[in-house]
């Protein structure tokens, strides 16, 4: 998932808004060069999307600024969506943010778009599968941030998350390369697996 990606599933699910990028939001009447530049905007629905890469986990300046967006977001009566980028578009994560506009034409359309792929199966997990932007990077606030989006978000993009994190694990000789050192990450990876949850594709999988 891209940030450009985003708004197309979101033209994809949602068709019948009007769906914008970049556009700025001047947030201090007093300086004009302060402004929040949002990824995926829709005022017609009245939502903010917002792509969050790795540095919106380990900048704890970004992770601060992150708050006060979605509080200004808020207060202007919008709704603020988050996509973590180590999530992807499964059924369930799609059914979680397009709700009763679900529709299996959309997601397969979708799919298609974003990952060239037919089914599910064919999607690549949420997770983290070979970048070097691990969670052993994040800041204490952004690992908290991160272990309460997995419960948040529905229980198979937890365990797809924890499997996939699994098999990195698995290819490094050094485990904090992958996880921090806390007791809740420790108890994160020892989290149970449903492995019906499992069907999408791992790139350390083994065929």
């Amino acid at each position: 998932m891209t940030e450009k990606n985003l708004r197309l599933v979101a033209e994809i699910f949602w068709p019948d808004d009007i769906w914008n990028a970049q556009r700025k939001f001047k947030y201090d009447p007093t300086n004009k060069r302060k402004y929040y530049k949002v990824d995926c905007l829709s005022e017609t629905r009245n939502v903010v999307w917002e792509y969050e890469g790795p540095d919106h986990y380990n900048n704890v300046w970004k992770l601060s600024r992150d708050e006060q967006r979605r509080h200004y977001f808020e207060e202007l009566g919008m709704t603020f969506l988050r996509w973590p980028y180590f999530c992807q578009l499964t059924r369930d994560i799609a059914r979680y943010f397009f709700k009763e506009d679900y529709s299996e034409e959309k997601y397969l359309k979708a799919i298609r778009l974003v990952y060239g792929a037919e089914s599910e199966s064919g999607i690549l997990a949420p997770g983290f599968h070979t970048t070097k932007h691990t969670p052993a990077n994040f800041v204490a606030r952004g690992e908290r941030r991160f272990l309460k989006e997995l419960d948040e978000f529905p229980v198979s993009l937890k365990q797809q998350v924890v499997h996939c994190l699994k098999l990195y694990l698995q290819a490094v000789d050094d485990p904090y390369l992958v996880i921090t050192e806390t007791e809740a990450m420790k108890q994160l990876i020892e989290s149970p697996i449903d492995p019906a949850n499992l069907n999408c594709y791992y790139v350390r999988e083994k065929p």
